[in-house]
């Protein structure tokens, strides 16, 4: 049984509420070997995948992304840091900040701003998503 059990069951049980592809094992270790990811989120990808939730709720990226490649960084230079994992369909983004210790942060699209949020894992943040209390 891998990490992620009691979401694939959550998904098994009610398949038309997700939308999740997963991710070869070898993807990802091309795609995400290159930095130092937390292991909770590589098997999230290829346990689970990627795909949006609950039909609009939160949408988990197939990789991560830099911030600065959906926002526009000039006036806001420190979103850069960011790598993007996921969106919330409102505009409001979620992602990991390397430079400290890869916590988790939530870039609001109003002013940009990167809030850290409470999970201290990626795992905390996906039982979260998938128990809608976001």
């Amino acid at each position: 049984m891998g990490r992620y059990a009691d979401i694939l069951k959550k998904i098994n049980e009610a398949p038309s509420d997700y939308n999740f592809q997963k991710m070869s094992k070898s993807k990802a270790e091309k795609e995400l070997a290159s930095i130092d990811i937390p292991q909770d989120y590589i098997d999230f990808l290829t346990e689970v995948g990627f795909g949006s939730v609950f039909d609009g709720y939160f949408m988990f990226y197939g990789g991560l992304i830099e911030a600065d490649e959906i926002y526009d960084d000039v006036d806001y230079p420190e979103i850069k840091n960011v790598l993007l994992f996921g969106d919330n369909f409102s505009g409001d983004a979620m992602g990991f900040l390397p430079a400290e210790n890869w916590s988790i942060v939530e870039i609001w699209h109003e002013d940009l701003s990167i809030v850290p949020r409470e999970e201290k894992t990626f795992m905390e943040f996906v039982s979260k998503v998938f128990s809608k209390k976001l």
